[in-house]
């Protein structure tokens, strides 16, 4: 964002074209492009961001990021700070619009669950079905939607959309249901 007055500045932000904390802390900063977001002091709640305080976020359901992954904010007027993994094809190309991304982390102190996606291919025979989901459960993970899609007539996929903790705990969740007899493949 170049702009040339106070004005210009002001009028961005009272737009909704940009956020006040980020051109707060890129004052701060010294800085005249994004920054990255600075550690928030330890507290009793907190946020899966680190120096997120007083910011609203919002998690890219279109890659669906999950602590472990490395992460971008977009910055939105309305939404906040969007986080995106790094690789989402929705943010391909954020370095030519330094002012539109911010650098974050996540905190590694979170215990939020995030929503996140695997796919497993699965042998089609009796109680296949109740088996992953008893393998899920037994990873501590709660099924939020499930879709199947036959392949053929003898394996189909299952589209899951469950919770995580963080890439370990998802991890785990995978190797349950590798475990599981009849499971072909399993992947985020």
């Amino acid at each position: 964002m170049k702009l040339t007055t106070l004005d210009d500045l002001l009028a961005e932000i009272g737009l909704g074209n940009a956020m006040s904390v980020v051109v707060a802390k890129n004052l701060q900063q010294g800085e005249t492009t994004a920054v990255p977001v600075q550690p928030a002091p330890v507290g009793h709640n907190h946020l899966p961001i680190k120096g997120a305080d007083g910011v609203l976020i919002t998690f890219a359901k279109c890659c669906r990021p999950i602590p472990g992954d490395p992460i971008i904010a977009h910055v939105s007027p309305g939404k906040g700070l969007v986080i995106h993994h790094e690789s989402c094809r929705n943010i391909r190309g954020y370095q030519k619009e330094p002012e539109k991304f911010m650098a974050v982390e996540w905190d590694k102190e979170t215990a939020q669950e995030f929503i996140t996606e695997i796919k497993v291919d699965m042998f089609n025979h009796q109680g296949a079905l109740a088996n992953l989901t008893a393998a899920i459960n037994t990873a501590s993970s709660n099924i939020q939607s499930l879709n199947t899609e036959e392949k053929d007539g003898r394996v189909y996929s299952a589209f899951i959309r469950l919770t995580a903790r963080d890439r370990v705990h998802l991890a785990n969740i995978m190797r349950q249901n590798s475990r599981h007899a009849g499971c072909n493949k399993s992947h985020p």
